[in-house]
């Protein structure tokens, strides 16, 4: 087993979720898969496959189809009591809000560890969340979302301000249209009054 992977097994035996920080997370969880009960999740946009995966994975007989989220998750907590699961997921980044809530309650099963990896430097659904993770490579991952999160703040000022100067250039030539058209109704008027007297 490799050094990082023996790393991520220190912190899982002292019973502590992992986040890894743009590393190639099927690769760990093939050595995992080897040798302990592990399950690999590309994407949390998986959504309600990625639970029937994951209660498939505890109990190969289970039937998860019809079944709603509330109770692929209630099936896992009933199959995994006597058995330790590690779930592997990947672009951890990509997690919704109509997702987290899911992935918090499989959080708090005693029996099992999330090993995460986020590959986008972008705001975080729920940073307390993330508190709950053993960051492997902290300095680097808060530092490079940190520049990205400002950068992205800034480019979005930009562009409000880009749209507000155009919006007041259509106003101000909208505006510039309607004093012509006043001044030559006016005009008009003058000149149709002139006749008809």
């Amino acid at each position: 087993m490799n050094e990082s992977n023996e790393k991520i097994i220190k912190q899982l035996e002292k019973h502590n979720n992992v986040l890894l920080y743009k590393e190639k997370l099927y690769e760990h969880f093939k050595e995992f898969n080897t040798k302990y009960n592990a399950v690999y999740i590309s994407t949390p946009k998986k959504g309600k496959t990625a639970f029937e995966q994951i209660l498939k994975k505890l109990n190969n007989d289970t039937i998860t189809k019809n079944k709603t989220i509330s109770k692929l998750l209630q099936g896992i907590t009933e199959e995994i009591k006597d058995q330790k699961l590690y779930i592997f997921v990947d672009n951890f980044d990509q997690l919704s809000k109509r997702e987290l809530q899911n992935y918090k309650e499989l959080e708090q099963e005693e029996n099992i560890l999330l090993i995460v990896n986020i590959n986008e430097d972008k705001e975080f659904v729920d940073e307390e969340f993330l508190n709950k993770f053993v960051i492997f490579d902290e300095s680097s991952f808060r530092n490079n979302r940190l520049q990205s999160i400002n950068i992205n703040y800034v480019i979005l000022f930009l562009l409000s301000f880009l749209i507000f100067l155009l919006f007041l250039r259509i106003q101000l030539s909208i505006l510039r249209y309607i004093v012509s058209g006043l001044w030559f109704t006016l005009l008009m008027y003058r000149s149709f009054y002139y006749i008809s007297k």
